[in-house]
């Protein structure tokens, strides 16, 4: 996702004063230290299962009023005034259970979500480490998804062909540049799974505002 629609997305969350934000799946926190950025009088609960991830994110941090635990994101509960889950849906059971629970946590959320723009091929699959085509939706699907949980969408942002081609280029240098037998090979796998047809069309990306209805 290009970081202006990031930046509208976190500065369109409509929040009261001195809101209570928690990112679940947080990883490094970069997306819940730039909502706190935004939002002064913010305060910030990030989870994550990766100790590593939230070593970086307490470092991002500094001096902002932001806590980051390693914590399950099922154990988190609550009177949020916002929720973040940006390509974090495993950490609730996966698409389409995470939204029933961001819509537990918060009445505002942002979310972000893949979808097929296709259907996925076996190979594409395959090379997504074996995933299967009911993991996802199609844009429509996940849009009926949302309205179902009782969210309506306040904003919608689509991620790119450029957006797509930086990020996992990106990725892949990185996972090169890092030099293990594992990350060579996942740096391998991605430009694999770009050089097949359909390798570059056939996954979306998409963040939504939400706020229940």
């Amino acid at each position: 996702m290009s970081e202006a629609a990031v930046d509208s997305a976190i500065g369109a969350l409509p929040v009261p004063a001195d809101p209570w934000i928690v990112d679940t799946g947080c990883g490094a926190g970069e997306i819940l230290t730039r909502a706190l950025r935004a939002h002064p009088g913010a305060r910030g609960l990030g989870v994550d299962l990766d100790p590593d991830a939230i070593a970086e994110a307490r470092a991002r941090a500094g001096e902002l009023p932001a806590q980051f635990e390693v914590r399950d994101a099922a154990t988190v509960d609550g009177a949020f005034d916002a929720a973040v889950n940006i390509a974090s849906s495993h950490v609730h059971g996966g698409f389409p259970r995470v939204l029933e629970a961001l819509h537990g946590l918060a009445p505002v959320a942002l979310y972000g979500e893949g979808f097929w723009k296709r259907p996925p091929t076996p190979a594409f699959l395959a090379a997504l480490g074996d995933a299967t085509e009911d993991e996802l939706s199609d844009l429509h699907g996940l849009r009926q998804a949302i309205h179902g949980t009782g969210f309506a969408i306040v904003h919608e942002w689509l991620a790119g062909e450029n957006d797509w081609r930086r990020y996992e280029e990106t990725l892949a240098t990185a996972a090169e540049r890092h030099g293990t037998p594992d990350s060579l090979a996942y740096a391998r796998r991605i430009r694999e799974r770009r050089a097949l047809p359909g390798g570059t069309d056939t996954l979306g990306f998409a963040l939504f505002v939400l706020r229940r209805r």
